[in-house]
């Protein structure tokens, strides 16, 4: 009898030939059930009562609805890896509808994804709402009045300085207007200036109001910030400024006898000047 050798101990040919016959008939019994089971998931993946039936974005003031549906019933149409359906409740790609729902639609501020009845989709969006606008191609004008009328192509934002949609005409005083000295091209999608600049700017801005100063438009330079007023002239102070400090510095300007006595002071005012520490420059229209 001939001894033949496997590698690692000496074995006989007919053993080891049943030896690999066994091995061979395990690897296809194994293949047989592993086909088996991945036919079992795509057929039943593949069913009726396991597919997304249809997307519905829910509300009835919501802009874009339609290209939102649409966008929607896109994404879960075709196959994974050209065998098991998108559609798929189990597998709906979620994330990319979430992700190209908030990519394309800017005016979006949150989308939610669920199951309902009957296998549809619900697509629960949260708009953003407008808080001020966004102005292009805009310059300080002598007349602050003529804001954001005398500006052209202004955008809405939210409360965290998000540029999200056009906006149309409006009179002066409807939004508080934000322009840039350098405008942004395409605003929408985009940000002017950081969220945490900008919430700290709208705070401060609102304190003006406690001072009987009502402000209309703010021009954002590469180093200053100019405020303009509606009645006209303008308040400047540093971008790198302590803004508490120049809170104050003006809260104690306009406290003192010389500048309170005064009648109509905003009404004639050209300028107010805060961009020296510690100290108030101002000039009266001629």
């Amino acid at each position: 009898m001939k001894i033949v050798s496997s590698g690692r101990v000496l074995n006989s040919r007919e053993f080891y030939e049943k030896k690999k016959r066994r091995r061979r008939i395990q690897l296809i019994a194994l293949s047989v059930i592993f086909i088996s089971v991945i036919s079992l998931l795509v057929f039943f993946s593949r069913q009726e009562q396991f597919l997304v039936v249809e997307a519905t974005v829910l509300g009835e003031k919501v802009v874009d609805k339609e290209e939102m549906t649409q966008m929607a019933q896109r994404l879960l149409t075709g196959y994974y890896l050209w065998i098991v359906p998108r559609a798929n409740t189990l597998i709906y790609p979620r994330r990319a509808i979430e992700r190209n729902l908030l990519e394309e639609f800017p005016r979006l501020k949150s989308v939610d994804l669920s199951l309902g009845e009957q296998q549809r989709l619900l697509v629960t969006v949260d708009e953003r709402v407008p808080f001020a606008l966004y102005c292009i191609n805009a310059s300080s004008p002598q007349d602050a009045s003529l804001l954001p009328a005398q500006a052209d192509d202004c955008f809405f934002l939210d409360e965290e300085g998000f540029v999200f949609a056009p906006a149309p005409s409006f009179s002066s005083g409807v939004y508080f207007v934000y322009f840039t000295q350098n405008p942004v091209e395409n605003p929408i999608g985009q940000r002017f200036i950081t969220i945490a600049e900008f919430r700290l700017l709208s705070k401060f801005i609102d304190t003006f109001v406690a001072l009987n100063i009502d402000p209309l438009a703010l021009e954002i330079k590469d180093d200053e910030y100019a405020l303009l007023l509606v009645k006209g002239g303008q308040i400047m102070w540093r971008r790198d400024s302590d803004l508490t400090l120049i809170h104050s510095n003006l809260e104690a300007f306009l406290s003192n006898n010389s500048i309170r006595t005064q009648s109509n002071f905003f009404d004639r005012m050209l300028y107010l000047d805060l961009r020296t520490e510690n100290k108030v420059f101002y000039k009266f229209r001629d």
